[in-house]
């Protein structure tokens, strides 16, 4: 643990580090980036844990009940069968915001929590006159996000159902009975999802490889793609662990190209010119 958290330092700034890349095998740079990747995936989901599952177990136990009988209408039953939506009542049918619910609604122009109108196929203008969060359609959820942006799901695949306060009351009832369950489940998932997110970069990196490349051919010190690849591979793991931190404390909102930007802020300061004239190896 020690040796990776010693290497990871190094990754950050050591322009001898990355002059000394060449002679490492892919193998082992490849095996490093793994077992990094493994443990800040570990690391992100306990953090995440610690603050979301609390928060996630009081809002099930105390607060889900709650909301379901105040904004799902007792007399309200949504039947979903094949894709295709059917409902107990006259449409269109509203289900207004209330009290704090509306106040948030109301900041983003908004009236409504939900409208269900199975009878007339999506119209974007009737959307908007609706003044809602949601849309229930004949096959399709229509939301907008608090910047204005609609998404359509379609419900093709959605399993059959039939959708009422006491369903959703009785399925909460069951969430809580097996809430151990549930967290550790989320758990996983959340890890496996954080592991995947950071093996995918694996193949943006043969993207990002042509930078330090570009570098050492503009200084006349040409490298191999191979040796390119592995500087990558080390260079990217600083941009990652500070998106992270930044995500978890909320300092900033990033930018998608953020991990580009400081990748290529450390590929740039470590293959600076050295007063060790070597050349970047080519193995």
């Amino acid at each position: 643990m020690r040796t990776i958290f010693e290497t990871f330092k190094r990754s950050i700034y050591d322009p001898a580090f990355y002059q000394n890349v060449g002679d490492k095998t892919l193998s082992s740079v490849f095996w490093y980036y793994m077992k990094f990747s493994l443990v800040l995936s570990v690391a992100m989901t306990v953090v995440l844990g610690a603050f979301l599952v609390p928060q996630g177990v009081i809002f099930l136990e105390d607060r889900a009940p709650e909301v379901v009988k105040n904004y799902f209408p007792t007399e309200l039953t949504i039947s979903i069968k094949k894709g295709e939506v059917s409902v107990n009542v006259p449409e269109p049918y509203i289900v207004s915001g209330k009290d704090a619910t509306l106040a948030m609604l109301k900041e983003q122009g908004l009236l409504n929590m939900l409208i269900v109108d199975t009878k007339n196929d999506f119209d974007k203008k009737k959307f908007e006159d609706y003044k809602t969060f949601a849309l229930l359609t004949k096959n399709e959820i229509v939301t907008q996000s608090s910047k204005g942006q609609i998404t359509i799901k379609e419900l093709r695949g959605f399993p059959d159902s039939n959708i009422s306060q006491e369903w959703l009351l009785s399925l909460i009832e069951k969430m809580n009975d097996n809430l151990w369950y549930i967290v550790i489940l989320g758990l996983i998932l959340t890890f496996l999802a954080i592991l995947l997110g950071y093996f995918a970069y694996l193949l943006l990196l043969l993207f990002f490889a042509l930078i330090p490349l570009l570098i050492a051919y503009l200084k006349k010190t040409p490298i191999s793609y191979s040796t390119a690849y592995k500087m990558s591979l080390y260079a990217i793991l600083p941009a990652i662990v500070l998106k992270a931190l930044l995500n978890i404390f909320g300092v900033a909102v990033l930018p998608s190209y953020f991990i580009l930007l400081v990748f290529m802020l450390v590929i740039a300061i470590n293959m600076r010119d050295n007063k060790q004239s070597e050349l970047f190896n080519n193995n």
